[in-house]
């Protein structure tokens, strides 16, 4: 059995400049999933704190580990430590849970603007959450939209900074307005939204993939 990929999520507020030089002294056989600016980050949750941000796939969390520990990081530093998080790629063959739209399960399309979105955050009622996935699962479908990464539970390692949440997922859609569309549909907004907005706090945000 092979062993799951994992991604690493790297934030940073370093200014511009370094993030770029960064970005630039990466091996060229590294697989870069995304790579935004401060400025290239559309924060969709209010409060959510936007930041430079990378997100690399590796082999393996080992992989991963050794990699980030052999980065110059210096560039990161200031004025704050980066947030760094290493989480399992969705296996695959998906999940055993057919509802969860991954992508294996979602209808194939040509997404040749697709955009990721980074979900994070903590709820109090897993009841009122359980009913909060169940109306946002299908429209995910319908836009062909599904989970890269999903981890419920804390199965995610902090590599640097600070960060203690219970959910961290990303989704991968085919198109900035596809996710858009889903973020302010009449059922997200009216239905969805206020099932959680008083159980707990979350971040949400999107950024370019790459086209791959």
């Amino acid at each position: 059995m092979s062993e799951q990929a994992a991604w690493l999520v790297i934030r940073s507020l370093a200014p511009d400049a370094r993030f770029r030089a960064f970005v630039e002294a990466l091996p060229n056989d590294m697989v870069k999933i995304a790579s935004a600016r401060l400025f290239e980050v559309e924060c969709f949750e209010p409060g959510t704190q936007p930041a430079h941000t990378l997100i690399l796939e590796f082999a393996s969390r080992d992989a991963a580990r050794s990699a980030w520990h052999a980065f110059d990081t210096a560039l990161l530093t200031q004025p704050a430590p980066p947030l760094v998080l290493l989480a399992g790629k969705v296996p695959a063959s998906g999940f055993d849970d057919p509802a969860i739209p991954t992508q294996a399960n979602a209808a194939s399309v040509t997404d040749t603007d697709p955009v990721l979105m980074l979900i994070e955050g903590s709820a109090t009622d897993q009841d009122r959450m359980d009913v909060y996935r169940g109306i946002i699962l299908p429209q995910m479908f319908e836009r062909s939209a599904y989970y890269s990464v999903f981890e419920l539970g804390g199965d995610v390692e902090v590599l640097s900074g600070d960060w203690d949440e219970a959910i961290f997922a990303i989704s991968r859609w085919p198109s900035r307005s596809a996710a858009r569309d889903f973020w302010h549909s009449d059922r997200y907004q009216d239905d969805a939204i206020p099932l959680r907005i008083d159980i707990g706090r979350f971040e949400v945000s999107i950024i370019d993939a790459s086209s791959g």
